[in-house]
């Protein structure tokens, strides 16, 4: 999880159901998710939703289950249900029913590992919580009008590609558990930095004919290439694309790399940010 961007939402009570905000598709959601939340708690009042700050939609960062559960959580807060599970949560606004990564990241934050579902009406089981090291920083870099796969669009590629064979699922799990794992608990900048690069190189030639490639956007991986050769070994890609990070291993380390791609004319239509690890689940305040 990373501290941004994120979501900033405001619930109070109103005679109608509305939502206020720059974003109108996030806003259009929000009343997506009081109606299914009204449908499981049927006592609930109408609610008027501000959104302060969002994350961008469709570009890999989880801005779906984020909000819903900030929604979520919100009303539940509004109403007197205090600390309902983000597994309640999750079942009230309809999310959790692929990757229960950002319900687990919504509640403690940190770099978490799912053990995926077994069985339909289970959510996916956390195997492991690391804190990330808090020095360590990623520059996420998407590429302009570039969007990732969602909704019907992520159903059908799913039901489209063949399954993942065992020996790459073994692979995988190999990765994470006896490489990315202890790297991270060791703060092992070097071997977290391969690791990471490593599991998604696996998972990106597996999505190749779906996606145009290991990644999402043929730019982006032109800038992984050129970032790798420069010594930045950490390079992955969010689910989908379109955004991809850079692991740094310090803030003034982050900043020069980032300074030099956004002033490079190659990388003109890129967008780029500096952003710190989130080790902590999501906070609620009272307003007066």
């Amino acid at each position: 999880m990373v501290e941004s961007p994120g979501y900033v939402v405001t619930a109070e009570q109103s005679n109608g159901d509305e939502c206020h905000g720059q974003d109108e598709a996030a806003c259009a959601r929000v009343i997506e998710f009081l109606h299914r939340i009204r449908e499981s708690c049927r006592s609930t009042p109408a609610v008027r939703i501000t959104i302060t700050e969002s994350i961008p939609s469709h570009a890999g960062l989880g801005s779906g289950t984020q909000l819903a559960l900030a929604v979520a959580r919100a009303v539940s807060e509004l109403t007197g249900e205090r600390n309902v599970d983000s597994a309640t949560l999750a079942r009230r606004v309809g999310r959790g029913q692929r990757s229960a990564i950002g319900l687990h990241g919504f509640d403690r934050g940190g770099f978490l590992v799912d053990g995926g579902r077994h069985g339909s009406e289970r959510l996916g089981t956390l195997v492991s919580r690391i804190e990330f090291p808090g020095h360590w920083r990623l520059i996420q870099v998407t590429a302009s009008q570039s969007k990732g796969l969602s909704g019907t669009a992520e159903q059908q590629a799913f039901a489209s590609h063949p399954a993942m064979p065992q020996s790459l699922t073994g692979d995988l799990c190999r990765i994470a558990l006896m490489e990315w794992m202890p790297a991270l608990i060791e703060a092992d900048f070097v071997r977290t930095s391969h690791a990471m690069y490593e599991f998604g190189l696996r998972v990106g030639q597996f999505f190749a004919p779906i996606q145009g490639g290991v990644f999402a956007n043929c730019r982006i991986g032109e800038l992984a290439e050129e970032v790798r050769r420069r010594g930045f070994a950490g390079v992955a890609q969010t689910s989908w694309g379109p955004t991809t990070c850079i692991l740094c291993e310090n803030e003034t380390s982050a900043r020069e790399l980032m300074n030099d791609l956004a002033n490079t004319a190659s990388w003109s239509e890129c967008q780029f940010a500096v952003t710190k690890p989130l080790n902590q689940g999501a906070k609620v305040h009272y307003l007066d």
